[in-house]
């Protein structure tokens, strides 16, 4: 008889691991909109969010009087601040140019500003249903902030009541 081999066996793959997904975020456009004064190159911001790691930023600014719009992508529940610093320390509205920066969610504008003096700083929070709510005591060095600042159904006050006549206490 002849020879009998040993049955083959075919070799066994090894096994498949399945790539890690990447955490799911939900995500808020924020627009931010800078409109620089007659010293562009003075203007730079910054989104920190409550972790203190940046987000998003902006600077390098060139051409005067000219609107920069920036879309953000922002974490959903979660605390952000928007920083604006002025290197000359006169803000970007009035005295050399009619600057201004402005934060958008959809169609409603929920900080804006352009008169402080070195920096100012804004605090907000993303809620996962497309609204913010804004923190009007951390308004440093801007003019319009605290209370007294206008409210309204997407535009809430964070650390008190927006009340129904429409500013925050």
């Amino acid at each position: 008889a002849p020879p009998t081999s040993p049955p083959v066996t075919p070799p066994t793959p090894a096994p498949v691991t399945p790539p890690t997904p990447a955490p799911v975020t939900s995500c808020n456009y924020v627009k931010v909109n800078i409109l620089t004064d007659d010293y562009p190159a003075e203007t730079s911001w910054t989104i920190i969010d409550q972790e203190g790691n940046e987000v998003a930023s902006g600077s390098g600014y060139t051409e005067k009087q000219t609107n920069s719009i920036h879309d953000v992508c922002l974490e959903s529940n979660n605390v952000h601040t928007f920083f604006i610093s002025d290197t000359y320390g006169d803000g970007i509205c009035c005295g050399v140019g009619e600057g201004s920066y402005q934060l958008s969610l959809g169609e409603t504008t929920f900080i804006e500003g352009g008169v402080f003096g070195s920096s100012a700083g804004h605090t907000f929070l993303l809620s996962h249903l497309g609204k913010v709510l804004v923190d009007h005591s951390t308004c440093d060095g801007e003019v319009k902030g605290g209370a007294g600042e206008k409210c309204s159904e997407h535009h809430h006050c964070m650390s008190s009541m927006c009340l129904g006549t429409g500013i925050c206490e």
